[in-house]
């Protein structure tokens, strides 16, 4: 009777150990797709695309930034066209991000005073505000480096939120710029200064993630094939925009809401 059963109970040992062999490679792929996917997963910072989420969306918005920003004031692309008061900026239109950003003195549109940007966040309260900075001073900036440019934005970033805590901060990309951009004032190359750029947004969105705000990629959409501001899009100086790529730009941040 033993020497019968001794075949069968091989038999079925050696059935067991081949199905278990055969599962573990299952179970190893299911396992590696699962780390591969959140390992792709694209980080929460980074604002991803979604549903329009309408002009209502748009009108809640303040924007603070360089020319590039102020532009969209006289582009007539926000609601109350050139008279928009969502667009905060000096009497110049143009802003350096530096140490001294956050005691420069806007002309806060809803009055006409020349306040602080903390001042007019006091004030205003509002809901949303995107901040676009990284062309001015491009080059000394990258020199300088990183932790330098970093604590310059946090400096604002902080002068914001003290002064209206509930506001959510964007910080947008910086755009990039056109092959007939006059480089005659640049100690570097066009794409050179491009790539500047690129390590700058690169800084940027590092600050995002690690003050737990978002980043607007908006930079993706306005790019040629070769990195540059898409000759369609510049107004003919190489780096300040056409109606149209506001327009394009506006429409992204519709659909890559803050959610």
């Amino acid at each position: 009777m033993k020497n019968k059963l001794l075949p069968i109970t091989l038999s079925l040992l050696l059935c067991c150990s081949l199905v278990a062999c055969a599962k573990e490679p299952t179970l190893s792929v299911g396992a590696t797709e699962n780390e591969t996917a959140e390992a792709s997963s694209p980080p929460s910072t980074i604002l991803q695309e979604g549903a329009d989420m309408g002009q209502s969306y748009l009108d809640s918005f303040i924007f603070f930034g360089e020319s590039t920003t102020y532009h969209l004031k006289s582009r007539g692309v926000l609601s109350g066209g050139t008279n928009t008061r969502q667009v905060w900026g000096p009497d110049s239109g143009t802003v350096n991000l530096d140490h001294t950003v956050i005691t420069l003195r806007i002309r806060y549109p809803d009055t006409g005073e020349y306040l602080t940007v903390g001042e007019a966040a006091a004030r205003k309260k509002p809901k949303f505000m995107i901040l676009t900075f990284g062309l001015n001073g491009a080059v000394q900036n990258v020199r300088r480096g990183k932790e330098y440019y970093k604590s310059c934005y946090r400096a604002l970033i902080d002068a914001i939120l003290e002064a209206s805590p509930e506001t959510k901060v964007i910080l947008q990309s910086c755009f990039p710029v056109a092959a007939n951009m006059d480089m005659s004032h640049y100690s570097c190359t066009l794409d050179e200064l491009n790539g500047y750029i690129d390590t700058i947004n690169g800084w940027i969105l590092e600050l995002a993630e690690e003050h737990d705000l978002r980043y607007l990629n908006t930079a993706q959409i306005l790019k040629d094939e070769n990195g540059r501001l898409k000759p369609s899009y510049q107004s003919g100086d190489g780096h300040h925009l056409t109606r149209d790529a506001y327009l394009v730009i506006l429409q992204y941040i519709r659909t890559h809401g803050y959610r």
